[in-house]
């Protein structure tokens, strides 16, 4: 092994250590304040009169201030740089999820979840900008499975369950709104030290040798520093008519439309089947249970995501990993006990899990630079969330229509199946050529063929 190749997995390595555990920090925040309304459903529904119908509209709801601040909010991370825009972001949240708390019924849950989505419309897509600025290409698998480990539901979801049993009627107040207040105002804090220990860039790395921040720099597309490019109409305009880019961000959404339905309703989804198999639980039950399904899909994402950075092959893995939670939805089904429910539900969180860590990769993988990168990551994220979006609503309708979740489940199967198709057809497009005004090419964003 040469001397620069050392240098490069030692920066690599202090980089991970780094900054690993403050964006696992920071993903594991704004999803629990994302998903933990799942949780509250529990008796929150009830509390107020929300329909299942409901529920899933105020739920999916939160997409569209999502969806509509995804771009805007990679561009101005783009300008003020990771650190302050996470940051503050972070902290906007986690005063909207307080807030989550003093909803009176559907009118004022629709309007916090609203608002809650515009503020954390940064998230996903800024984490993987940033981990584009720190990491090589044949290292973000994996290193998007440990920064996006689902300790929000392993941790998060028995925590909430057990806030809410508790702290039911504490000073008067219903458990659920303790577990918004409760679990809000840390967020605010993760906020504060974000702002604190974040670091925007290799080349702006106190804790870096200046041999290692060159090797660093040498390894992904980050800008010099001091180059901050504009980012104009034009730039936009060029993503959107990227036909690959849209057909593989659908691929995208029909994953997240699994991803979504699972995280909002698997409390109500393992509450639902206990029920009918006559087996009576507890909250604290019921959120153990649903955080459990978590631990063995977070084993089966990890290896899947190793053997995809590995083999430095992408499509295929997420096929299969949509095809493997599909047949975990279609088991779930058809379970004649609790215990074979769980199962299916564990193959199904496994195999979106082990496709969502690699299937954003394939959309942005011959995009280069950082205006590219930004814009196309975010509109990426963008039209994934139509699928959070639909999906919550629909099987809330269905189960309403139907007095189960068969019904829903099977749409989601569909959705993972179809899912699996279209990334296969999708990434066999040919790739957009690289734009032509000359501002592209003095700008570094050049687009390059998909090698996998």
């Amino acid at each position: 092994m040469t001397d620069a190749s050392l240098v490069e997995r030692q920066a690599l390595r202090k980089a991970a250590r780094r900054l690993a555990p403050l964006v696992l920090l920071l993903y594991t925040a704004g999803y629990v304040d994302r998903v933990n309304l799942g949780t509250a459903a529990l008796t929150m529904n009830s509390d107020l009169g929300i329909s299942a119908a409901a529920f899933g509209f105020a739920t999916g709801i939160f997409s569209a201030g999502y969806i509509a601040l995804q771009i805007p909010s990679n561009l101005a991370l783009n300008r003020l740089g990771p650190r302050r825009w996470l940051g503050l972001l972070t902290i906007s949240w986690g005063v909207v999820a307080m807030l989550t708390s003093l909803v009176q019924g559907e009118k004022s849950l629709v309007v916090v979840r609203i608002t809650l989505g515009a503020v954390e419309a940064g998230l996903l897509p800024g984490i993987l900008m940033y981990l584009t600025i720190w990491f090589p290409q044949r290292m973000r698998g994996r290193i998007t499975a440990l920064v996006c480990l689902p300790f929000y539901a392993i941790l998060g979801t028995p925590l909430s369950a057990y806030i809410m049993q508790y702290a039911d009627g504490a000073a008067g107040v219903a458990g659920w709104r303790w577990m918004f207040l409760l679990e809000g105002a840390p967020t605010i804090v993760i906020g504060l030290v974000l702002l604190r220990f974040l670091t925007d860039s290799p080349a702006s790395a106190t804790w870096l040798s200046d041999t290692e921040k060159a090797a660093l720099l040498r390894l992904t597309t980050a800008e010099k520093t001091g180059n901050k490019p504009r980012i104009g109409a034009r730039d936009i305009l060029d993503r959107l008519r990227d036909l690959r880019l849209i057909i593989l961000s659908v691929a995208v959404s029909l994953l997240w439309v699994g991803f979504a339905a699972i995280t909002s309703f698997l409390p109500l989804i393992v509450s639902g089947f206990a029920e009918h198999t006559h087996t009576k639980l507890s909250l604290v039950q019921t959120g153990l249970l649903s955080g459990l399904v978590y631990v063995p899909a977070t084993f089966v994402a990890l290896a899947w995501v190793a053997s995809s950075d590995r083999r430095n092959e992408r499509v295929n893995h997420v096929a299969w990993g949509a095809l493997l939670a599909a047949a975990g939805t279609v088991l779930t089904v058809n379970a004649p006990n609790l215990w074979v429910t769980l199962l299916g539900t564990v193959l199904l969180t496994s195999g979106i899990y082990a496709a969502l860590f690699l299937v954003w990769q394939i959309p942005v993988g011959h995009l280069t630079g950082p205006v590219a990168m930004s814009v196309g990551i975010a509109m990426t994220t963008m039209l994934g969330n139509i699928g959070s979006f639909m999906a919550p609503y629909i099987v809330g309708w269905l189960r309403d229509s139907t007095g189960n979740f068969d019904s829903g489940l099977y749409f989601i199967a569909v959705s993972l199946v179809a899912c699996a198709a279209v990334t296969v057809a999708g990434n066999r497009l040919r790739a957009r050529p690289a734009p032509s005004h000359p501002s592209a090419t003095h700008r570094g964003d050049i687009e390059e063929p998909l090698t996998h």
